[in-house]
């Protein structure tokens, strides 16, 4: 009975948690129902948020790791010269960049890639260590060395097809033309000028990649990676002429021992450069590092103070006014003068002479005083005439005016020192354009280094006689052929050669007077070939800059120089400078054969002084 009375009671016990049991039961299903169901509320929004509200934002960001934008920078437009010779190409290049989060081995990556691209391995091993997602390796390389790289096939290192500038004659008219940044736009000369021409607009291409980050082509790679061209440019240079001017540039400078040579040559009819350069020359091809200074054109740039180079001019400008002749006497005080307080002196004295010989012969005194009958107005006034203290308007960067300062700036002796060179600053490319109108009818053409398709206006209006232009010519051609000439190193034969030689001091640059022993020696002048029909009448100026030798002057430095060029540069045109016929002695003319005294009168008293 006992046993049965326990056995029951266990039962009632049991029992009676059995009743407990559903109602927890009950509340834990509830709970768990509950719990799901804020669950399930919660995915819904989520899932409603994902596809609704943030659709954009997931879709944008699958576009990305699955997509890309590969955007093609385009290549430059050619540069052509005059008859159509390339003298800046853009060609095909490798590019080579790293994903440096992707490469796992770095130190063997940089000893590979150091070995194929002659790059510090060093170097290589800063950039595998960055933190950035992207960084270039090498920019704008030959492709093979591209080919190289890619045949590795290592692991976030990948190539990149670009173009990069080339220039097929080196250093001809190179800081002319300009330099292209790796980027692809132009920072200098020509390049800078016409970029909106020559630089075309990039293209943009959508492509897959994978998960590494390879990009996947659903199209010909090589259809879309097609690189877009910019326009051509084509410049009045002709390359042969420019090839010849850097050459005997480079030879006169280093036989004077000197700082630098600069020359450019012009067609004095119809203002056409045919050639622009300087030595030493930069060559762009060169991977080297260029400052601002190795891309300045100093033919643009540079300024000096011209010397006896400006004694044509000044002369020309008293005979336009009618106040000297060519056959008029002028005495030249034995070759010292005081002037303003100041002398003027004559590295060869002379005595008496005509205004053709102060021309032929050089002479500062004379000048001085052919000048002193203009006066400053007028001499100023002729000085700006013939383009002085204002750039030629040829639109590149960096040309400069000049210096021709007011005259209401003058001493009394800049009068003297204008007639013959000093006191002002002139670049070689104003030099030849004012030349040009001294032997082209009188005309100052208007000077174009690119051609515009013919739509320019070429046409100017002269501003001295016919007669003044004649007699200024004989008395050009006599500073070379004449026994008494400064130029007479200019010569060729067979050629009617006429210039005018200049040598001038170079200035302080704090100021207050010149460098000791510093000096530019210059020659401009024309030439032409009896019997026969040149396309064109150049005009050449060459300057010696700072030469270290036993001659400072423009006729033993300048003119030599002058003459090379020159000759050749007649022989590429067809004209052949061993040329003889009837008039041959033409074209070395004497002083007296050019100008018969005719009632010479002195300009200027002798005991004249100022």
């Amino acid at each position: 009975m006992r046993q049965c009375c326990s056995h029951n009671g266990t039962r009632r016990t049991r029992l009676g948690l059995a009743h407990a049991n559903p109602v927890n039961r009950r509340i834990r299903v509830m709970v768990f129902g509950a719990l799901c169901a804020v669950w399930i509320v919660v995915l819904v929004a989520r899932l409603a948020s994902l596809q609704l509200i943030e659709e954009s934002q997931w879709l944008h960001r699958s576009a990305r790791q699955h997509s890309t934008e590969l955007t093609i920078a385009s290549a430059r437009g050619t540069i052509y010269d005059r008859e159509n010779r390339m003298l800046a190409v853009s060609v095909p290049a490798s590019s080579v960049y790293v994903r440096p989060h992707q490469v796992s081995d770095k130190e063997a990556t940089a000893e590979i890639l150091s070995k194929l691209l002659s790059i510090p391995r060093d170097e290589i091993r800063a950039k595998l260590d960055s933190d950035k997602p992207f960084v270039w390796i090498a920019r704008q390389i030959p492709r093979l060395h591209g080919e190289k790289v890619a045949a590795q096939a290592i692991r976030g290192v990948d190539t990149m097809m670009e173009s990069r500038r080339f220039y097929p004659y080196n250093h001809a008219a190179s800081t002319l033309i300009g330099k292209v940044g790796v980027d692809g736009n132009g920072l200098s000369g020509i390049e800078r000028r016409y970029e909106s021409q020559l630089h075309g607009q990039h293209r943009r291409d959508k492509v897959k990649r994978d998960a590494l980050g390879n990009l996947l082509f659903d199209d010909d790679p090589l259809k879309i990676m097609e690189i877009p061209q910019g326009s051509s440019v084509q410049l009045t240079i002709d390359a042969m002429v420019q090839t010849v001017l850097q050459e005997e540039l480079e030879r006169g400078r280093k036989s004077a021992n000197a700082k630098a040579a600069m020359g450019v040559m012009v067609d004095a009819y119809s203002g056409q450069i045919l050639a622009l350069g300087h030595s030493p020359s930069v060559n762009l091809n060169l991977p080297a590092r260029h400052s601002k200074a190795d891309l300045a054109e100093p033919v643009l740039e540079s300024v000096f103070e011209p010397g006896s180079v400006m004694k044509p001019f000044v002369a020309a400008a008293a005979l336009q006014e009618g106040l000297v002749r060519p056959t008029d006497l002028v005495d030249c005080e034995s070759g010292r003068m005081s002037f303003g307080g100041h002398i003027v002196k004559d590295v060869h004295p002379i005595k008496t002479v005509s205004v053709y010989d102060v021309v032929v012969r050089s002479s500062n005194i004379g000048m001085a005083k052919i000048g002193s009958r203009l006066g400053p107005q007028r001499l100023h006034e002729y000085l700006q005439r013939f383009g002085f203290g204002r750039n030629s308007q040829l639109g590149l960067p960096g040309e400069t005016a000049g210096i021709l300062r007011p005259v209401s700036e003058w001493a009394r002796v800049d009068l003297a020192t204008h007639s013959f060179g000093h006191g002002m600053a002139v670049t070689p490319l104003q030099v030849v354009r004012a030349f040009s109108s001294l032997v082209n009818g009188g005309s100052l053409p208007r000077l174009t280094v690119v051609h515009s398709g013919g739509s320019e206006d070429s046409t100017v209006t002269p501003f001295l006689r016919q007669d003044v232009v004649s007699q200024v010519r004989k008395m050009l051609i006599g500073a070379v052929h004449d026994e008494h000439g400064t130029g007479k190193n200019a010569k060729i034969p067979g050629v009617i050669v006429g210039g005018k030689t200049g040598t001038a001091q170079v200035p302080r640059k704090e100021g207050g007077g010149y460098e000791p022993g510093a000096y530019i020696a210059s020659f401009v002048g024309f030439a032409e070939v009896p019997e026969s029909e040149l396309p064109i009448l150049p005009v050449l100026m060459v300057s010696i800059i700072e030469p270290n030798t036993t001659s400072i002057y423009g006729g033993t430095l300048a003119a030599p120089v002058f003459q090379r060029v020159m000759q050749r540069v007649l022989n590429h045109f067809g004209a052949h400078t061993d040329w003889g016929g009837p008039n041959h002695n033409e074209a070395q003319p004497r002083g007296d054969q050019l100008i018969a005294p005719r009632n010479p009168v002195p300009i200027v008293p002798a005991s004249f002084r100022m």
